[in-house]
């Protein structure tokens, strides 16, 4: 958790320590995604960070909470790129979605952190530290959601079909996928993410109606 410091400062004051916390929370990103979350100490993070060890704990009160500091920033970007993906004007919400998830899956290969924290032992460290899945697949699904519901509205997406529990399926067969791939378990070649895409796409597009045989 970042200490508050409610004293008046000048604004270039404010602005170095701002510009510290900025570089400690890169150097933990940079460390937790190398060495999990388990291996690296409060030194390490210091030392990338080129700063004392006793200025880090000036920011955050421990790993935990550096960590949550961490896993905010790196799930707010990643709302951002998904947001920014979906709000952009395609052909109809087959192609939303496509846009949606290729850019999940980009951001989860661009970024080491996720690596670092899914692995074996950085999982069973942080179960009582983070809920990093469960606020990633909860972001994923909102925003899915909102797309297909824009769908149904468009006439692109089945009406017929509950919008919570699609929106669910197509998140965590996603997420599942991404889990694989940032773990180093499972490449994601384009072929395999196109057959996953088709595969779920076919599940809810609308089909269009044809049209009467002409007598």
């Amino acid at each position: 958790m970042v200490e508050r410091d409610d004293t008046l400062r000048p604004h270039g004051a404010s602005t170095g320590r701002e510009a510290k916390r900025i570089a400690i929370l890169d150097a933990a990103e940079a460390v937790f995604g190398t060495q999990g979350f388990r291996k690296t100490t409060m030194s390490d993070i210091a030392l990338a960070a080129e700063v004392s060890r006793p200025l880090v704990y000036r920011y955050f009160r421990d790993k935990e909470g550096l960590l949550d500091a961490v896993v905010e920033r790196v799930l707010r970007e990643w709302n951002e790129v998904l947001v920014a993906e979906a709000a952009r004007t395609t052909p109809g919400t087959a192609h939303t979605v496509r846009l949606v998830l290729a850019a999940s899956l980009d951001f989860a290969r661009d970024r080491d952190v996720l690596r670092g924290l899914l692995g074996r032992d950085s999982r069973e460290a942080l179960a009582d530290y983070s809920d990093v899945i469960e606020r990633g697949s909860n972001m994923l699904r909102g925003l899915m959601k909102d797309v297909l519901a824009a769908g149904v509205r468009r006439g692109d997406v089945r009406a017929d079909l509950d919008l919570d529990d699609l929106a669910h399926v197509v998140s965590e067969v996603f997420l599942a996928y991404a889990d694989h791939m940032v773990r180093g378990e499972d490449g994601l070649g384009e072929r395999r993410v196109e057959a996953i895409l088709e595969t779920l796409l076919h599940g809810f597009i609308a089909k269009p109606t044809p049209a009467p045989a002409e007598s």
